[in-house]
């Protein structure tokens, strides 16, 4: 059975194929192995950029809830549910 220009008689050539593809797997894994330092730095960065991302949006998000809040206080019927979820939205983000 052949693979390739090789035959499987061949076992010497497949020993020595063995050897150096363990080599350039060394060589790759040399190369490419992340430095801890540089890693450690990147995922806490990566985490505080995210910690703010959270705090910003769910600032601009209450902001957005309480100014819609506003507009429906005059309604009739609405307005006095709205007051009520507006005025414990407040009381909540003191």
């Amino acid at each position: 059975m052949k693979f390739g220009s090789r035959t499987k008689a061949k076992s010497g050539f497949q020993a020595e194929d063995y050897q150096r593809l363990g080599q350039q797997i060394v060589n790759l894994y040399d190369e490419l192995k992340p430095d801890r330092a540089a890693l450690y730095r990147t995922n806490f960065l990566k985490g505080l950029v995210s910690g703010l991302g959270g705090v910003v949006g769910a600032t601009v998000g209450i902001a957005l809830l309480l100014w819609l809040l506003s507009l429906f206080g005059q309604i009739p019927f609405i307005g006095h549910f709205v007051d009520a979820v507006r005025h414990t939205l407040q009381n909540r983000t003191k």
